[in-house]
């Protein structure tokens, strides 16, 4: 056996119960089975919360990790774990008094800490973490304007904003690594699709809450992104990928996690698709790839250790990402869509629940399970409601 394929093999012995095959069920789950898990993943939220009020850590017993160096890349995968679990939080926390003072908690923490820095040249994680911080702090200035908070808020999101402005690629996009042997202080290395509709979606929130957001920059963000779409509706990993649109990662089934997060992203800032397609058409094609024709490409990519491992170079960490955003996506359809998707999505996301109540999808440090339930929840929430036609 090589040595990449004993240390995947020990770590695969490490995980566990939560390394053995995922279980595909044929039928949608029921109301009860969704809300237990809805129940038990916040529940599972406020008991692993840090002391500082933030999620995740960079713990790990797993003999193999992905390249993040400290402390900046940990800081970063913090800051944006804790984001997400913000937005959990808040979307289902609401009559819990224990959730909603971890919410609190959390907040304040994310506020305190969010001017996240690059560690080197290599690594920029904290582009996620803008984004997810950009996108938490938008969303609560718009539910709650009159937050006491509400001016560290807003300024916080300006200097996001700036920082977005710093980090935004040559290309147009972002993206989270730069391989070229140069490293430049504005990364020009290539942008990642999916990381740039990340930070779109969380600039849209901010300009809801009245933020302003240079427009060149979202205009060069747009182009970048819309040039990453294919003739097949795919979009690839990044422009970098452009060149290869039928590599296996920029098919449909290399793209479907990646796919509803990208349509959003343009639909939200009124860019138009290509070829007369229609949102309400892409979306539907969307989740019918992720959720139904293409399912079983991204199960089997579950809890891999090694990245891009499975077919289609597809990595576990992709599955949460695209069914979070694939619940956004419902919120596009009409009635008869939303509700066509909302039982195989739920279906998609608690696949990955653990015993312990909490979800998750790629081995990363300590941060897996809180990122993961967060993206579940919110996923489920939206599920939950599509189901009962709403």
């Amino acid at each position: 056996m090589s040595g990449a394929g004993l240390a995947a093999a020990l770590l695969l012995s490490a995980l566990g119960r939560a390394s053995e095959p995922v279980r595909a069920d044929a039928g949608d789950p029921a109301a009860a089975e969704v809300e237990a898990a809805i129940e038990a993943g916040v529940r599972w939220l406020v008991e692993n919360q840090r002391p500082d009020g933030a999620f995740g850590s960079h713990h790990t017993r797993r003999p193999i990790e992905v390249l993040a160096d400290v402390p900046g890349s940990h800081d970063a995968f913090r800051v944006a774990t804790t984001a997400l679990c913000v937005m959990a939080l808040a979307k289902l926390g609401e009559g819990s008094e224990a959730a909603e003072r971890a919410h609190e908690r959390a907040l304040d923490g994310l506020l305190r800490d969010f001017d996240v820095k690059r560690v080197d040249g290599t690594e920029h994680y904290n582009v996620w973490a803008f984004g997810y911080a950009l996108q938490a702090f938008g969303e609560h200035l718009t539910r709650h304007p009159e937050d006491p908070r509400a001016g560290p808020l807003r300024a916080a999101c300006e200097r996001l904003v700036d920082k977005l402005g710093r980090y935004q690629d040559l290309d147009g996009g972002w993206g989270y690594l730069s391989l070229a042997p140069v490293r430049t202080y504005r990364p020009s290395f290539t942008s990642m699709s999916f990381t740039t509709a990340t930070v779109l979606v969380g600039l849209e929130r901010a300009a809801e809450a009245g933020v302003d957001v240079p427009e060149r920059m979202l205009d060069r963000a747009l182009d970048c992104l819309a040039r990453c779409r294919t003739p097949l509706g795919a979009f690839t990993y990044g422009p970098l990928w452009n060149r290869a649109p039928v590599a296996e990662i920029n098919l449909g089934k290399g793209s479907a996690c990646r796919t509803p997060a990208c349509l959003l992203a343009l639909d939200l800032h009124g860019r138009e698709l290509e070829g007369g397609t229609s949102f309400r058409d892409a979306y539907r094609r969307a989740l019918e790839e992720l959720l139904v024709e293409y399912a079983r490409f991204q199960v089997v990519a579950l809890r891999r250790p090694i990245p891009h491992e499975s077919w289609y170079g597809i990595s576990g960490y992709f599955y949460l990402y695209g069914t979070y955003y694939a619940a956004l996506a419902l919120d596009e359809l009409d009635d008869p869509g939303r509700h066509r998707f909302a039982g195989p999505l739920a279906r998609a996301v608690l696949r990955t629940r653990q015993p312990d109540g909490s979800f998750w999808d790629y081995p990363l440090y300590s941060y897996h399970k809180a990122y993961g339930t967060a993206y579940a929840l919110l996923a489920l929430a939206r599920a939950r409601v599509a189901a009962d036609g709403g």
